[in-house]
């Protein structure tokens, strides 16, 4: 059975995709609209880079975002620039400074690195993805059947206005050609009324507003295979049915949507997100895995562990690292790792044994929604993977540089924190008749607690009506949460005071 579940807690909404109660996908944002990733702005170079074929480009966010050069030339600006790419040699020959551009984020910002943008546009429905300036109809690669293929490309054809082109999705498949006409029209519309704000309109300014996790949750992942949607609240309920009910025939309406409290807790989420702090990773067939992550790069490293297998160490060997595999690619996704990332097998010989791993490795990463490229062994049995960065993964998002040993180790970051205080506090709410509560924590986690989160402890009490008392406590190592105390205000106040 596959189900959506859905989580919204005061700083942070999240969803888990699940697959028989193994949690095989998980988005996360921030409540305070930092991403950026597919927003759309007119934006002004404020300074240009001969030597990186590159400029930067003042959106109106606390740093300009880049821009390259292959992300200048899309056919929009080619068009309205009256030039051919092939005679383009140098940035300074198509671009000044205080020129104005239509730019659409690609990547958000990860550590040090500035967002980066581009000119070639596009909007994403259910069905297709709409691209403006371009006559191309495409299709994904994963629409197989020739016939398909070829009826999707002349409905394609046949709705097409002013040149504005689109990529078929998945999801189109099988679709009619009446909703995905509508659709079209619908991303042209929106498409038409940004660039009429762009004409009247001074820069920076950000035009188009991307979609929300909850939409993108959607678009991507509810299809017919999903039996059941989770939701904890009234809203998010009535957007997965009006976002439903939009889509033509009954392709989705045997989804149940299921509102209930306590969504993660009930399918043991937190636990399952809880091991990807984990930098070692069992198998169930007594091999592991280590992640490293660094700013460079991500190693994985396979290890036997207890795992014998047979006689043969070739086979054990190619049974290891198959089974490894899976586990990778559920990791890689899992923890949006991007970038190079280097897998470390155990060492096979035989020709046959690496061509399997290669084709195991491509088939498990055919349908991940981030562009993944796996180039192929080397001669060490190092697997070459590379991955598209879009946004900062997941170990960088939820925990900190730890101050105390230069950023050699890392501490629960402030999203973190709060993510594991609201979850405290849901259960205690939900489960005992409590006014208040006195959490204990280590000195560091006290002090970053203290400095930067009292706002959102604020916003946590309100919404669950409970009064929240932070305690320092030197014994308790410094990621750790403990429940000191419970009950009447009255009772609670009194202790605290202590």
């Amino acid at each position: 059975m596959k189900q959506v579940l859905v989580s919204k807690s005061v700083f942070f909404n999240h969803v888990a995709i699940l697959q028989d109660g193994r949690l095989i996908d998980y988005l996360f944002e921030l409540n305070n609209n930092q991403n950026v990733v597919g927003n759309i702005y007119k934006g002004r170079v404020m300074n240009i880079l001969p030597g990186m074929e590159a400029a930067f480009i003042d959106i109106g966010l606390d740093k300009n975002a880049y821009l390259f050069l292959d992300d200048l030339l899309s056919d929009k600006f080619l068009k309205d620039s009256k030039i051919k790419k092939k005679d383009v040699t140098n940035i300074n020959k198509v671009l000044k400074i205080g020129d104005e551009l239509l730019v659409q984020v690609v990547r958000g910002p990860m550590g040090e690195k500035n967002i980066s943008v581009t000119t070639d546009i596009s909007l994403t429905g259910k069905f297709i993805a709409f691209i403006p300036n371009t006559k191309n109809v495409n299709l994904s690669k994963k629409i197989k059947n020739i016939d398909e293929r070829k009826r999707l490309e002349e409905i394609g054809k046949s709705i097409m206005i002013n040149e504005n082109g689109m990529i078929f999705r998945t999801f189109a498949k099988g679709c009619d050609r009446e909703a995905i006409e509508k659709e079209y029209k619908m991303l042209s519309k929106i498409y038409l009324q940004i660039e009429q704000e762009y004409k009247y309109s001074y820069a920076p300014k950000l035009l188009y507003k991307s979609n929300s996790l909850i939409e993108r949750s959607f678009l991507d992942y509810v299809d017919s295979t999903v039996e059941e949607i989770y939701v904890e609240d009234d809203i998010t309920k009535d957007k997965f049915n009006d976002m439903i009910s939009g889509l033509p025939g009954d392709k989705l309406k045997n989804i149940k949507i299921i509102q209930a409290h306590r969504v993660f807790e009930n399918f043991d989420i937190d636990n399952q997100v809880k091991m990807l702090f984990n930098r070692k990773v069992e198998l169930e067939n007594g091999g592991s895995i280590v992640i490293d992550v660094t700013e460079a790069l991500t190693v994985i490293d396979v290890n036997s562990g207890k795992y014998t297998g047979s006689r043969n160490m070739e086979e054990t060997a190619l049974a290891i690292n198959l089974k490894a595999l899976e586990e990778i690619a559920r990791q890689i996704k899992l923890r949006n790792l991007s970038g190079i990332i280097l897998i470390d097998f155990i060492d096979v010989k035989k020709e046959e044994s690496i061509a399997l791993i290669t084709a195991k490795a491509k088939s498990l990463f055919r349908n991940d929604k981030t562009k993944t490229n796996v180039i192929g062994m080397t001669k060490l049995n190092i697997m070459e993977i590379t991955r598209k960065r879009n946004t900062e993964n997941f170990y960088n998002l939820i925990t900190d540089e730890c101050m105390h040993c230069g950023g050699s180790g890392r501490s629960l970051s402030k999203i973190y924190i709060f993510i594991k205080i609201e979850a405290i506090i849901k259960n205690i709410k939900y489960n005992t008749s409590s006014e208040a509560v006195i959490l204990k924590v280590g000195s560091i986690l006290y002090n970053k607690i203290i400095k930067n989160c009292m706002d959102i402890i604020a916003e946590i009490e309100k919404k669950y009506d409970m009064r929240i008392y932070i305690k320092q406590d030197s014994h308790i190592l410094s990621d750790e949460i403990i429940v000191g105390k419970m009950g009447k205000m009255s009772n609670i106040d009194g202790v605290y005071r202590i």
